[in-house]
């Protein structure tokens, strides 16, 4: 994951890793040590924290503002919906966040749109 810090001038834009080491892995971690496969869709919260669709590890993942990255829900390629590592994602795609910080997956190989509420 790449932070684009915005200026005005091209030169002055700041280009930085936000999170992951380059290689296509699994690891929960913070900062450059945790692994993403095929990271596609991000979307940020109210909070600052950002969501990826982990595409390859069919799991959406949450990264701090601290940089930490978690598993917020997935695990396996599937089809089930549930709660935290019992929901099941084929290749979710893209990620977007509400007003209410629900957040809303492509779930791109099971052909659905699915939503993740925090209770």
């Amino acid at each position: 994951m790449r932070k684009i810090t915005p200026a005005d001038r091209i030169e002055d834009r700041m280009v930085s890793t936000l999170a992951g080491s380059g290689d296509a892995a699994f690891t929960d971690a913070t900062g450059n040590a945790a692994k993403f496969n095929y990271p596609s869709g991000v979307a940020v919260d109210s909070s600052g924290n950002v969501y990826v669709a982990d595409s390859n590890n069919h799991r959406i993942r949450k990264i701090t503002p601290e940089r930490e990255v978690s598993t917020l829900t997935g695990s396996t390629e599937g089809f089930a919906d549930g709660t935290g590592t019992a929901a099941l994602f084929d290749s979710p795609y893209g990620v977007a966040v509400d007003s209410s910080d629900n957040v809303y997956v492509a779930d791109r190989e099971n052909n659905r749109i699915r939503k993740i509420e925090y209770k």
